[in-house]
């Protein structure tokens, strides 16, 4: 199960890239709260043409996005349609570091959408107020996973070790757990021979402190939607959604010293996990108007089972270090049986664990309005409560992390805005969002604005029969991490991590 490495990882104060103050994290959480924000968040998902628009098409319909946004935007559909959307990202990242600025860089190629819609219409000489509907099966991305993080620079105020010191302080070898057990294992602290529960190190020096990560992975929704049309007026729809969820993350952290008896101390983190999940969804569209249509949708939470496993390796590099030589003031040994200490490499047993995680439900209201065949505007308005997240297992006990995840995460408003303006066949597109900080104030000790803004355009040809969109979504947000902890948060070494990411779209389109 996955106790053991979330002790070592929670010790640290080091889950992933996501933590909080000492304050705000309940006793006894395992880190599973990260997960929780993490599959909760989603990014700028669907055809070129709802990207370009920053995802503002709930009250929109007639795209096949339809089925995960609104499904009753599938009832506006005349004809049925298939879609294909490749898609290519980049992030650019800038980690800040006791002043020192490290820039990381990752790329994906992707499909982003595809999926077919099937119209049912009824004629225009069939009577009665029920019009028909049509039927949608899409796949989307709708999260990647994948990231490059550096974080680099000379800690003049403390070492890992000190965080070590403080957590062995009081107790016995045989009582350590965590990364105090770690160091202690590895020779970096050692009890004094004349009371076990204090402990001293032959490391006395600041080290230069490196921290990479990296992480993998994605999540694909496959939808089935359903969305009907009365009398052109009212479209109301539903649908289910299948999600299928893979990421990896490594974390290598060291710290390399110099003039010290040690040279550098690794440690080296691997963590997996698979998962499927499934909501529902719901929605409504009403034309008061030709020119103004209102959607509202719900999308249930997601419930998702996830298997995970990892394992830690601890390395300590040593410079042929005489252990004899290591003496308290009076001269006396610390460490009283003789060796010489070059390269210790210690490993966490591979763990396994399940967990089921119920991620918010999601509630959306949309406007577009439109300037008869000339183009419209849209706005959308989103509501999520990332504090009803929860966590269940049979491994492990969930409450210190489902109080954690109350404790930290906020209910946010996400809004978002899109035009488009039609000449000929042409269709040009623009989008702007803000998606709200799911945090409280103050988290982690920082002031920091965690909110992601999204800046959008794209470009359409459409020729009746074939259409193409392209888009180009542009995505900036921050976040901060803390290497491990000190009992006092300010002593933690902190990393502030400017992300810029760069989404390309391509969809062809196909009317039949």
């Amino acid at each position: 199960m996955k106790l053991g490495i979330k002790l070592i990882m929670i010790s640290l104060g080091v889950v992933c890239l996501f933590q909080t103050s000492q304050a705000q994290i309940q006793q006894g959480s395992f880190g599973y709260y990260n997960d929780a924000l993490r599959y909760s968040q989603l990014q700028n998902f669907g055809t070129a043409r709802f990207s370009a628009l920053a995802g503002s098409g709930s009250a929109l319909g007639g795209d096949i996005s339809s089925a995960i946004y609104n499904p009753a935007g599938l009832g506006v559909f005349n004809r049925s349609q298939f879609t294909f959307t490749p898609g290519f990202s980049t992030l650019q990242t800038e980690g800040n570091s006791f002043g020192t600025i490290n820039k990381d860089e990752a790329t994906k190629f992707t499909i982003a959408n595809l999926g077919v819609v099937i119209n049912f219409n009824k004629g225009d000489l069939v009577p009665g107020t029920f019009r028909g509907g049509s039927l949608a099966v899409t796949y989307n991305r709708i999260n990647d996973f994948n990231r490059n993080v550096l974080s680099s620079g000379f800690n003049g105020n403390n070492s890992i070790i000190d965080n070590m010191l403080q957590q062995a302080d009081g107790f016995f070898p045989e009582e350590l757990n965590g990364i105090a057990q770690t160091g202690y294992d590895h020779y970096i602290i050692n009890p004094d021979p004349n009371d076990e529960t204090l402990y001293h190190s032959p490391v006395l020096g600041f080290p230069t402190q490196t921290e990479t990560l990296r992480t993998k992975g994605y999540t694909d929704q496959v939808n089935i939607a359903y969305g009907t049309n009365f009398d052109d007026k009212i479209y109301l729809g539903a649908g289910m959604g299948i999600t299928s969820s893979s990421y990896t993350n490594s974390r290598i952290y060291t710290e390399s010293f110099t003039n010290e008896p040690l040279k550098s101390f690794t440690i080296d983190e691997r963590l997996e996990l698979n998962g499927t999940g499934v909501n529902f969804n719901i929605g409504a569209i009403i034309r008061p108007m030709d020119a103004l249509r209102v959607g509202l949708s719900y999308t249930s939470p997601t419930y998702n089972n996830f298997n995970e496993e990892g394992d830690n390796i601890y390395v300590s590099d040593w410079n042929n270090y005489d252990v004899s030589n290591f003496r308290n003031n009076q001269g006396n040994r610390i460490i009283l049986e003789d060796t010489v200490l070059n390269r210790l490499e210690t490993a966490t047993d591979i763990f396994v664990s399940t967990f089921n995680l119920r991620t918010p439900s999601k509630l959306n209201a949309g406007l577009a309005f439109f300037f008869n065949k000339n183009g419209f505007i849209t706005a959308d308005i989103e509501h999520l409560n990332y504090a009803n997240a929860n966590i269940s297992s049979n491994d492990f006990f969930t409450g210190p992390d489902n109080a954690t995840i109350e404790n930290i995460y906020n209910s946010v408003t996400n809004i978002k805005l899109g035009g488009e303006y039609r000449y000929e066949m042409f269709r040009f597109r623009l989008g702007y969002a803000n998606y709200g900080d799911p945090y409280k104030s103050n988290f982690d000790g920082v002031e920091l604005d965690r909110s992601r803004k999204i800046v959008s355009g794209g470009l359409g040809i459409n020729m009746g029969k074939y259409f193409f969109d392209l888009a180009l979504v542009n995505t900036k947000y921050d976040q901060s991490f803390r290497s491990y902890r000190m009992a006092v948060l300010e002593d933690s070494p902190l990393t502030i991590i400017k992300h810029n990411f760069t989404n390309a779209k391509l969809t062809f389109g196909l009317n039949f």
